[in-house]
């Protein structure tokens, strides 16, 4: 059976917002001190936000500090749950 491939909600809202912004990525780059092709690595879900890019981007868009980052963490875990979750429930008895 197959299965659908999970949303990655950072990298789909990364790229909405950077596709729906007035500047063009290069000039969200230059402002924010992220690389153009980090950038595009990201909203590709190729690459994770990390706690820097997090708070560049969270100040160049005026939003709070950690947004960009509980994306990815909620990302994160949906796959982990899918990917492990089974055998972690298995090989892992609650202490209470």
């Amino acid at each position: 059976m197959k299965t659908m491939p999970l949303p990655n909600a950072f990298a789909e809202t990364l790229r909405e917002t950077l596709d729906e912004w007035p500047a063009t990525q290069k000039d969200i780059s230059l402002a924010t001190g992220i690389p153009v092709a980090r950038l595009s690595e990201m909203k590709k879900g190729k690459r994770r936000c990390t706690p820097e890019y997090d708070l560049r981007l969270s100040r160049y868009f005026s939003m709070e500090p950690g947004f960009w980052m509980r994306l990815q963490l909620n990302y994160e875990m949906q796959r982990a749950r899918i990917e492990l979750g089974k055998q972690i429930e298995a090989e892992v008895k609650p202490a209470a």
